[in-house]
């Protein structure tokens, strides 16, 4: 069954909510959920300005962007003929699929 996932802005969340939620979940699933709310314990929110881990402000990041756009806009067309390449080998039968752990961590 496929659920439609619905963002609730977070001022309307409740702990029960979250836990409804979780109880929908099969059981090989909840590691990652577990994972997950390991992670989100160890990184505490900041304010925006102080969160970027590099100690960029928000003009340093914009600028970075900018570059970042410019250096993707100048390989495009590189990128294009790898993404051809890649679907090529696909197509071949030459690729082989990714493996996973049961707690969903890739193996190979």
């Amino acid at each position: 069954m496929k659920r439609k996932i619905q963002a609730m802005p977070r001022k309307m969340l409740t702990h029960q909510q979250v836990v409804d939620l979780v109880m929908t979940l099969p059981p090989d699933r909840l590691i990652s959920v577990y994972d997950f709310t390991l992670f989100v314990m160890s990184h505490p929110l900041m304010p925006a300005e102080v969160a970027d881990i590099f100690g960029e402000n928000a003009e340093e990041m914009r600028a970075d962007e900018a570059e970042w756009d410019q250096q993707f806009e100048a390989s495009r067309e590189d990128l294009r003929a790898i993404a051809h390449e890649a679907a090529e080998e696909f197509r071949a039968g030459r690729t082989k699929p990714m493996e996973f752990s049961p707690e969903g961590r890739l193996i190979r």
